[in-house]
């Protein structure tokens, strides 16, 4: 339960820092990312894309942190999450290889968060005993 719980708090840090990057920093952040925003109102939408989905991810997920029989949820929302994200990474390399090796590093860190969320969920969910021979009612 805790390594669950300690995972859903990680991501959440990272969403919440990544949103408030956004909005106070908007330009450093989209540099950081090669994005170039050519108005102010990309600017403002970038923002809202950014620090939006990640704020709302972190309200989606946060839950699991306070009430344990939330966590599995959580956690299953997260392995949602990532999982999106790493198979659009793979859908999009098929196009073709990046300028910058971030995009590999950021898959790299998705694959590690879908492994890890998997074992946090068996963990939370627990192994299942063994039902075919079982009795549920010990008299004879």
């Amino acid at each position: 339960m805790f390594f669950g719980r300690f995972l859903i708090m990680l991501n959440c840090g990272l969403y919440a820092a990544l949103a408030v990057w956004a909005l106070v920093l908007p330009i450093t952040l989209f540099e950081a990312l090669s994005i170039a925003a050519s108005t102010r109102a990309a600017v403002i939408e970038l923002q809202v894309l950014i620090a939006g989905s990640f704020l709302g991810f972190c309200f989606l997920v946060g839950a699991g942190i306070i009430d344990k029989r939330k966590t599995k949820r959580s956690l299953v929302g997260l392995f949602i999450i990532n999982a999106a994200w790493f198979f659009t990474r793979c859908i999009t390399l098929l196009e073709g290889l990046p300028e910058q090796n971030s995009t590999f590093i950021y898959m790299g860190f998705e694959f590690t968060m879908l492994l890890l969320l998997l074992i946090a969920l068996r963990l939370v969910t627990g192994p299942k005993g063994r039902t075919l021979f079982r009795q549920e009612d010990a008299t004879f």
